[in-house]
Parts: C-alpha cells; sequence; structure tokens
C-alpha cells in the first residue's frame, strides 16, 4: 500500500503546484485591465470639473484666433487669444501646446513644437464669452532667409485636440535643439493681449 501512496501524493503535489500557478496568473490580470481601458481618451473630449466646481475648458468650449504682433526686430510675441464659445464658466490652467507647421526643412522637418516659458502658471476662470491668451515669443532669424512656418496648431491646456490658426508672417529662427532658445510659449494668461 506505501507504494500506492507515493504516486497519489506526488498527484497531489502536483495539483497543488498548479493550482497556485494559475491563481498567480489570475491576480495580474486586474492589473492590466485598467491600464488598456482608456478614460484619458473620453475625458479630452468632455469638459470635466477641476477642484472649485468650474469645468476645465477643452477644445469644443474655445475659440482660438490669432492676436497681435509686436516687439522689434530682435524679438517679437504673438498672442493666441481664447474665447469661451460655450454658455457656462470654464477654467484654464498652464501651458497648451503650440506646433508652428510649415515647409519641410532638412535638418529639423515641417513642424517646430516650441518649448515652454518658466513662468509660472496660475487659473484663468472664463465666463461665457470672455478671453484668455497664450503669448508666443519667438526670433526671426539674424541672416538668411529663415524657415517660413504657414500655420499654427494650438492646444489648451490639459487637451489633446487642436485648432489651426494661421501665421502672422514672417521668418522664424529655429532653434529645436536648443537648450535655452529664444523661441517659446508663456502658460495662458486673461485677457486678449499679453
Amino acid at each position: 500500500m506505501s507504494i500506492l501512496r507515493l504516486p497519489l501524493v506526488a498527484v497531489a503535489v502536483a495539483g497543488a503546484a498548479l493550482l497556485a500557478g494559475c491563481g498567480g496568473g489570475s491576480a495580474t490580470t486586474p492589473t492590466q485591465t485598467p491600464t488598456a481601458v482608456p478614460t484619458t481618451t473620453a475625458a479630452a473630449a468632455t469638459s470635466h470639473t477641476s477642484g472649485g466646481g468650474v469645468a476645465k475648458c477643452v477644445l469644443a468650449d474655445l475659440k482660438a484666433t490669432l492676436g497681435a504682433t509686436t516687439g522689434e526686430a530682435g524679438q517679437r510675441h504673438t498672442d493666441v487669444v481664447w474665447t469661451n464659445t460655450s454658455s457656462k464658466e470654464c477654467t484654464m490652467t498652464g501651458f497648451g501646446g503650440v506646433d508652428l507647421k510649415g515647409p519641410n526643412d532638412p535638418t529639423f522637418g515641417p513642424t517646430y513644437s516650441l518649448p515652454r516659458s518658466s513662468k509660472t502658471p496660475s487659473t484663468v476662470k472664463l465666463a461665457p464669452g470672455a478671453t484668455a491668451h497664450t503669448t508666443i515669443t519667438w526670433l526671426p532669424p539674424q541672416e538668411g532667409a529663415g524657415w517660413t512656418p504657414t500655420e499654427m496648431a494650438v492646444t489648451p491646456p490639459d487637451e489633446t485636440r487642436s485648432a489651426t490658426v494661421g501665421w502672422p508672417g514672417g521668418a522664424v529662427l529655429r532653434q529645436d535643439g536648443a537648450t535655452r532658445p529664444g523661441t517659446f510659449i508663456d502658460p495662458v494668461a486673461p485677457g486678449s493681449q499679453g
């Protein structure tokens, strides 16, 4: 009889090991499932509430237009103006995104994604019809023809979708790899002009 018990014990140990292995596999499944759910995409398409109970402005709430270009020959400033076209109050905080688009540059390509300034962002509350702006500081080329964008893709803060606005004109000095570029964007500020 002791000869029969040895195979039964071996089968029981193997079965327990198999069940333990299966249990470990099912424990990892729940941790992988949430990362596959596209919650960020859905949140970006609709207004979402910030800490104060006022929804964050999303692209569907806003109209982007080109403001004035000011400055001297050495450095220029162009404002992208955001108007709340919705019927509800919303907020904007931080930096959006600005991509200058134009002809294909042999070194850098057709898109110049502008870096952020070191300014500290604050929250801007927009009533229906109110405006905020993002100031773009840019350098014209010191010599040569430079690179002239044709349009800008502008993205509000905390949003993934962008609007297209025209470029006000003038060549830009490309500084795609610079550590201290003279072309950059500021955080959103109240009003229509910086």
